[in-house]
């Protein structure tokens, strides 16, 4: 799929095109205009099928360009974005079938959900439009065909109201009745549960194969629908209301049984209440969030109307002056077996309720922060990187999750800790640091960060190793780089200034002269008339 980018702030473009993992949409191609004249030049050359358009651009707008697209008959998705909320913008671009709506600035955790419905919903319509075009539609894919209809009721693309649902069904010339009940079965895996043993996709079609097998007695039925949202596995699956619950129940926990023994990873059930139509995606958002609140009680089977229950008479606290101590011992596995025993425990009594778990996840994080801080070391840059970034976003989902976050913080947090007590081995790295980077405009806060130390405590220690104040060595190095440049080559003595980090050449003159005695003119001219 290819995906055009139209936006007359350059900046915006690029960092637009930076924070996504297009490939991971199916977008191979990535395309970009800064006005709305070249954006349709392109349209010359390959029609992009999504359009992520600013709605505001001074050689015409971007609703004139979905205008042009919409009236040349291409059939592209388009979501734009815009500094300011105007109701105008997004009924006039909701009339010519845009997609999304999304106010500047634009970050990657608003635009995912929007850019994976786009393209979903352009590969719907252009499915449907290649069946109705071969004249099959209604004859070999009537799976296909109602599969969609209901993966467009769940989702509410077809708005919950019994006219347009019914209208929906008598367009795609469904079999299906408006007037009767539906329960909802939701069957969900956590990723982690599977991460390492299979590929995504792979495995979220055989849990979906086997849901079907399992609830109807063959596989792809046209009434399981799989997505994914928030890191999980969800397979929906719509029944016929007058379903015996205890039969309901009894085909769940064999579907958890063979998830376990075939697909090794641990399933959850829920089953909603009989509903109508138009309450079934309702359904879904409840089941998604008794999900969500779901801690301990997974590998089951939960309806829609049972609570989980919880012991929270006496509300627990991390013991936080234990941890310190273990932290300050070093004693990393102490530190994530005891963690991991008392999250246990709090599971067997039934205590590890939502709000518990995340009190221990920030109790935890205050120790490992405040034993940081009392050790010169920067906690936010530390943890800064993606890896750990996402393993934090994950650590409230499940004890699994938390469990690989609090061993990778605790690996990471003593391990710096011991590299920074040893001072030789951070005044080598530092040095090696500035050899590399000697020719950069450095800070002392840029060495100190490199090392994760705060800037004062990193100057105490290069001192009393080495005697000399960072920017003295940075300095020496710098002209003893300059020493080189000037024997070796003809280069000015003002670009070799600027080649060694120096801002200007009077600074540079200042600071060779100081160090060696002599002007960087007559050190060239007396050791080049040597060699």
């Amino acid at each position: 799929m290819r995906c055009l980018l139209i936006d007359d702030d350059i900046p915006t473009v690029e960092a637009l095109r930076d924070i996504m993992d297009w490939s991971e949409y199916g977008i191979t191609q990535l395309m970009t205009a800064h006005n709305i004249q070249d954006a349709k030049a392109l349209f010359d050359a390959e029609v992009p099928d999504l359009v992520i358009c600013d709605i505001e651009m001074p050689r015409g707008s971007g609703i004139d360009m979905i205008k042009w697209v919409r009236e040349n008959g291409y059939d592209c998705a388009f979501i734009f974005f815009t500094c300011h909320e105007s109701f105008d913008f997004a009924s006039t671009a909701i009339s010519y079938n845009a997609d999304s709506y999304l106010i500047k600035p634009l970050d990657k955790q608003r635009l995912e959900p929007v850019l994976y419905k786009a393209i979903e919903s352009l590969k719907r319509k252009r499915t449907l439009g290649e069946y109705s075009k071969l004249g099959l539609t209604w004859l070999k894919n009537k799976d296909l065909v109602e599969k969609s209809f209901w993966r467009d009721v769940l989702t509410a693309t077809i708005s919950p109201r019994m006219d347009l649902i019914q209208g929906e069904i008598r367009k795609r010339d469904l079999s299906l009745s408006v007037d009767g009940k539906y329960i909802l079965f939701l069957a969900v895996v956590a990723k982690s549960e599977i991460e390492g043993e299979w590929e995504d996709s792979t495995f979220h079609y055989a849990l979906c194969n086997l849901s079907s097998e399992v609830l109807f007695g063959g596989p792809n039925h046209d009434r399981v629908i799989p997505y994914q949202a928030d890191d999980r596995f969800y397979v929906a699956i719509v029944l016929d209301g007058g379903i015996v619950m205890d039969k309901l129940k009894s085909e769940g926990e064999r579907l958890i049984r063979l998830c376990k023994q075939f697909l090794k990873c641990v399933v959850t059930c829920y089953i909603g209440e009989e509903a109508a139509i138009t309450e079934i995606a309702q359904t879904k958002t409840e089941l998604e969030k008794r999900d969500a609140l779901n801690i301990i009680f997974r590998g089951n089977i939960h309806f829609q109307k049972d609570r989980l229950q919880y012991d929270t008479k006496d509300r627990y606290s991390l013991d936080t002056e234990l941890f310190t101590t273990l932290f300050v011992q070093k004693e990393k596995v102490q530190i994530v077996n005891r963690l991991k025993k008392e999250l246990e425990t709090l599971a067997l009594q039934n205590k590890l309720d939502p709000m518990t778990f995340h009190s221990i996840r920030e109790d935890f994080l205050q120790v490992v922060y405040a034993f940081l801080t009392r050790n010169n070391i920067q906690a936010h840059r530390l943890f800064a990187e993606d890896i750990a970034q996402r393993m934090y976003q994950k650590s409230e989902n499940s004890v699994f999750d938390f469990m690989k976050w609090a061993h990778f913080i605790t690996e990471k947090t003593i391990e710096t800790l011991k590299e920074a007590l040893q001072s030789e081995g951070v005044v080598e790295k530092v040095k090696r640091f500035i050899q590399e980077n000697y020719n950069r405009d450095l800070t002392r806060d840029d060495v100190a960060s490199n090392v994760y130390l705060t800037p004062d405590y990193l100057a105490k220690a290069f001192k009393n190793e080495t005697g000399m104040t960072i920017k003295e060595y940075l300095n020496e190095h710098r002209i003893k780089m300059a020493k080189g440049m000037l024997i070796g080559s003809n280069a000015s003595i003002s670009l070799i200034a600027t080649e060694t980090g120096f801002d200007n050449l009077s600074y540079f003159s200042t600071v060779f002269k100081k160090l060696t005695g002599e002007t960087p003119n007559s050190y060239r001219a007396k050791h080049q008339s040597v060699t």
